[in-house]
């Protein structure tokens, strides 16, 4: 079989579309296949941390701020020329980069930009359907029809999700049909290709804090997490885990700016209470763990509420809005 040269690319958007390419990287390497990787820095460290020997491309990638007050439709509002003119720097710098590397096969895991006619091109994504904010839902129908189109230029769109009714994403990746071909490849985690069998010895219960997205909420989230922190029980200890890899270790006892899967795994298996966002690359790491949590969605993201309230429905987490978020009500939902 003949080996290829594989570009894969990640969102900037959080820590998720990084990490959920970690066993489609790991794939190719034990192919033997050559791996090239192109985003941004804090996503490159994710990547070389867990496989070191992948090769670098500089590619254009998107920078994303948000307000860290509740209503974000301006911001929304305000980012739809940035995004559409990021897909066409992406598309453009993709000829170059194909040429210079001889790239012939193309992941992208959301990013719009990176199809080419004359490579084979995969998308990945579990948002078939794109929900907007309840003000925003005149737009949702063109929203809709352009994420058709873009997905469309690509032959694949692989989507981490299961097709039946025990679907994890619900809508968000089911009822759009595409012309290209969709394949439902199951859920996709960093933690299929760990090794689960590590175990930690525990003196008290555990939280786990997993803090991420992009800014500015994930700040105000950490901050939020800070002031509360000194409402924990004593006989729980708690780790926090504040989702900036490449950043200098918090040297507060019990905060890490970013750990490794080997790392991370055991805190999580371990863990009595983990609180997180609903972003669907945590809830994925969480359901290949099969542990539960509370999610607390990102104030103002629709995508992450419905993610949050269906789930919730179908008793496989709890949900709590960030507005509502407290110790004490964390320890009333989970019974603790």
């Amino acid at each position: 079989m003949k080996k290829k040269r594989v570009l894969l690319v990640p969102l900037n958007w959080g820590l998720g579309h990084a990490t959920r390419l970690l066993p489609v990287i790991s794939n190719y390497i034990r192919n033997r296949d050559t791996v090239f990787v192109g985003g941004s820095p804090s996503h490159l460290n994710i990547i070389l941390e867990e496989f070191p020997e992948v090769n670098i491309v500089n590619i254009p990638y998107a920078r994303i701020r948000f307000n860290e007050n509740r209503n974000q439709l301006l911001s929304l509002v305000l980012h739809v020329p940035f995004f559409l003119i990021q897909i066409v720097r992406e598309h453009y710098s993709l000829r170059k980069i194909i040429r210079q590397h001889k790239i012939d096969f193309i992941v992208s895991d959301n990013c719009y930009g990176l199809w080419n006619k004359n490579v084979h091109s995969v998308f990945i994504t579990h948002q078939l359907n794109i929900i907007l904010p309840d003000r925003l839902k005149a737009f949702e129908k063109f929203i809709n029809k352009m994420n058709r189109w873009f997905i469309e230029k690509y032959d694949e769109c692989w989507i981490p999700d299961l097709e039946d009714h025990d679907s994890y994403a619900g809508k968000l990746s089911h009822g759009n049909s595409l012309h290209n071909q969709v394949s439902y490849i199951g859920i996709l985690s960093r933690f299929s290709i760990a090794d689960l069998t590590d175990q930690r010895k525990k003196h008290k219960k555990e939280i786990l804090f997993l803090i991420s997205g992009p800014e500015n909420q994930r700040t105000s989230f950490e901050k939020l997490i800070r002031d509360q922190i000194k409402y924990i029980p004593e006989e729980y200890v708690y780790t926090v885990i504040r989702g900036l890899p490449g950043k200098k270790e918090d040297m507060l006892p019990g905060w890490h700016n970013h750990l490794s899967s080997k790392k991370l795994l055991p805190l999580i298996k371990s863990a009595d209470i983990i609180i997180c966002r609903s972003g669907y690359s945590t809830i994925m790491d969480l359901l290949a763990l099969k542990k539960t949590a509370v999610l607390v969605p990102t104030p103002g993201q629709s995508e992450q509420e419905y993610l949050a309230e269906y789930l919730s429905s179908k008793k496989l987490f709890r949900t709590m809005k960030q507005d509502e978020f407290t110790i004490r009500s964390v320890l009333e939902k989970t019974g603790n």
